[in-house]
């Protein structure tokens, strides 16, 4: 069950909000819901024809099963040895069944399996042959959506759409009761069982076949490592669609309830489709480890190679990638470290002479505890290891895009142009023809000049220990240089008439820092505990980006970081403010392209203009969903055979863009005016103090602006934020 669940206002609270809405755009306006029907809202009086239902509360549990079981059987001999796993995993779902003639919950269920065989042909041989795999089976609503949307239908539901279900059927209330009439229902949060169900079968197996040869002969220390791997998958999925019965409570002459069908169950009807996957990979290389004396030395030659079949995009023709990797290691006593390694990769995305690209790497450490100076502070700081790592890495990835140099894309359609000619490129040709020709278009623009991606890393750190190695801590300070980053010239005119193409513009930096502390100790010869803290600082920053004209360098990405968002700035609630705008920002008081009244939002005027327009949007406030801090305490104790664990974390300098469902009211699927209402929406509005008219709702610190009916302003689109 969720930690917490936004809590829904009750059918009272709703009616009661809808109606001051209703009156603060228009004192002389008929209530929707009038006193009788909110009267029996609040002593649930009619509770069939007139209910109040949490539906978070009536279609979720509270509580899942969840079970896990393995087992691990392995042995042989000397020459032979294996290992044999096996493992069942259940998982139950939190959405009640209720009585539906097939099984719309969730459910999972995964069986997984390995078996690994090494087996030494020789003194200096040894294959070994591993084999994994699993089959999980999946059960879901069928819903035309995923479990999110499921979700959001519980909130964008109204409490008095439906009582549930009654006596095995699934009653609904209506707007033409012949006594007292609903203006209207809504949606029911019970979408998930009214459809059908869905399940999914995905089988997975994995093999691989791994060469490991001592070259001792040659030299000592010398190896030779060869492994192949290949993988597929198999996924079917059977959707069984039926319609549920529907009822709708009716007032019987001798005064009791029954029941009128409203709708009839539909015919079963089943689809069935299935997917498949497969991929190998291969690589070779030499390795070779060696001391001498208290010098200790290492050094690698990989080739690897891998193929994917049936990509997303192109799936005719598998995506590949190939490699050569280089290491060099060499250490002193562990006391001087030093390593070189360089990639050599190459990628179908880019033209032959820009396939391939090279990423060096270095680090070096020193472990200055090990010095002789070192030796009179050794007994408080009993290790500590300095540490410099940099390297140069690559990403080919633009999107879904691939073969970004080949012939410019095009399309070919037969729809006719509309609207002006601007959809479509089919054609007639000749006279008395009412058939239509293909006719082609450019999608895009290729360029035959991209390559990879590069971010140049810098690490620094250091590791110490203190109190008889009770203590341990680690320090780290990161520097991230993107550049080349591939995407589109925005800056180019819109007279082009086609997409631009991919070009290595982009750049990024990044930085931060990490912290993590751990002390270790024992009580006594049975008690152990450990408490550990993790802090980490993430920044960043967007260097180019290309986009497309703006009139202030607070509108654009560039300068910013990634992700954050275009917002408004937000003053205050309106009451009569115009005077005291003028004194604190020495402006005059903007347009905001309404009629402000009291309780609406005042927001600033950035470029001074006089006017709240699209051009006092800015990039500044806030945050973005990336956190900037996150900390993380974890603590246990063990004694004889039992352990205790536990772990926090939290995340600060963080904002959240809500759905809509989520911070405007009455906000639906269909529409905004007949969706679900949140109880804090109800709570948090001066609903009955304040006279409000207009709709943009900014959500600031838990605050909302007066309550309105959805009309359609200027400032209707408004983004909010929740920090």
């Amino acid at each position: 069950m969720p930690t917490k669940t936004a809590k829904k206002a009750n059918a009272y609270q709703y009616a009661d909000y809808y109606n001051q809405m209703q009156r603060n755009d228009n004192p002389n306006a008929t209530p929707m819901f009038s006193d009788d029907i909110m009267q029996r809202f609040k002593d649930h009086s009619d509770p069939i024809r007139f209910p109040d239902v949490d539906w978070v509360d009536y279609c979720l549990k509270d509580a899942a099963l969840q079970s896990q079981h393995n087992i691990n059987i392995s042995g042989g001999t000397s020459n032979v040895r294996y290992f044999v796993s096996a493992g069942a995993y259940t998982q139950g779902g939190l959405f009640k069944q209720f009585d539906t003639p097939h099984n719309v919950s969730f459910q999972y269920k995964r069986f997984n399996y390995r078996s690994n065989l090494d087996i030494d042909v020789t003194k200096t041989t040894t294959i070994s042959f591993n084999l994994a795999g699993s089959i999980d089976n999946q059960n879901r609503p069928f819903s035309g959506g995923d479990t999110s949307d499921l979700v959001r239908d519980l909130y964008t539901s109204t409490p008095f759409s439906s009582p549930g279900f009654i006596d095995g059927k699934l009653v609904q209330t209506s707007t033409d009761y012949t006594d007292l009439a609903l203006p209207f229902t809504g949606s029911t949060g019970m979408s998930y069982i009214s459809r059908g169900y869905q399940s999914r079968s995905k089988n997975k197996l994995s093999a691989d076949l791994i060469l490991k040869q001592k070259l001792d002969m040659i030299t000592k220390g010398l190896s030779f490592n060869a492994k192949g791997s290949y993988n597929s998958d198999f996924t079917i999925t059977k959707n069984g669609e039926q319609d549920i019965a529907t009822y709708t409570p009716w007032v019987l002459a001798d005064g009791t309830l029954g029941y009128r069908k409203t709708k009839d169950a539909g015919r079963l009807t089943y689809s069935e489709k299935s997917g498949k996957g497969r991929n190998w990979y291969m690589e070779a290389g030499l390795n070779y480890n060696r001391s001498f004396g208290k010098h200790n030395v290492g050094a690698l030659v990989l080739y690897n190679q891998s193929k994917t079949y049936y990509p997303s995009v192109y799936s005719d023709i598998p995506s590949g990638y190939v490699g050569l990797v280089g290491r060099l290691t060499y250490d002193w006593n562990t006391r001087y470290m030093a390593e070189f390694n360089v990639g050599y990769n190459g990628s179908e995305n880019f033209a032959p002479d820009k396939r391939f690209g090279t990423f060096p790497a270095a680090s070096i450490g020193w472990v200055v505890s090990e010095e002789k100076f070192w030796n009179p502070v050794k007994k408080v700081i009993n290790y500590m290891k300095f540490r410099v790592s940099m390297g140069l890495v690559g990403n080919d990835k633009a999107g879904n895009s691939r073969f970004l140099y080949t012939s410019d894309p095009y399309s070919v359609d037969d729809a006719l142009p509309a609207g002006g000619g601007k959809f479509g490129h089919g054609y007639f040709f000749g006279i008395e023809n009412s058939t239509a020709s293909m006719g082609a278009f450019e999608k895009a623009k290729n360029n035959q000049n991209v390559t990879w991606e590069k971010a140049f890393k810098q690490n620094y750190g250091v590791d110490f220990t203190l109190m008889n190695e009770r203590l341990n801590v680690s320090v780290d300070y990161y520097k991230e240089k993107r550049r080349d980053i591939l995407l589109r010239d925005y800056t180019a005119a819109g007279i082009l008439g086609f997409i631009t193409p991919y070009y290595n513009m982009g750049r990024v930096n990044s930085w931060g820092w990490e912290l993590s502390m751990k002390w270790n100790d024992k009580i006594g010869d049975k008690f152990r505990y450990w408490v550990g803290l993790n802090l980490s600082n993430n920044e960043n920053e967007i260097i180019e980006k290309k986009e497309a004209p703006l009139n202030n360098n607070y509108q654009y990405e560039k300068g910013h970081r990634i992700g954050a968002r275009s917002l408004y700035k937000f003053w205050r609630y309106d009451e009569g403010t115009p005077a005291l705008y003028e004194q604190t920002f020495g402006k005059p008081f903007p347009d905001h392209r309404t009629d402000l009244q009291p309780g609406d939002c005042v927001y600033v005027d950035l470029d001074g203009n006089g006017v709240i327009d699209s051009n006092d949007m800015t990039r500044e406030l806030g945050y973005t969903d990336d956190p900037e801090y996150i900390a993380g305490l974890n603590m246990g104790f063990s004694w004889k055979n039992f352990e205790f664990s536990m772990q926090w974390t939290g995340a600060w300098n963080v904002s959240r863009m809500l759905d809509e469902a989520f911070r405007t009211p009455f906000t639906s699927n269909a529409d905004t005016t007949t969706g679900g209402l949140l109880l804090y929406q109800y709570e948090s509005t001066g609903h009955r103090k304040i006279r409000r008219r207009v709709l943009p709702i900014h959500v600031l610190h838990g605050q909302m602006p007066r309550t309105t009916m959805p009309i359609r302003v200027c400032m209707k689109s408004i983004p909010v934020i929740y920090v």
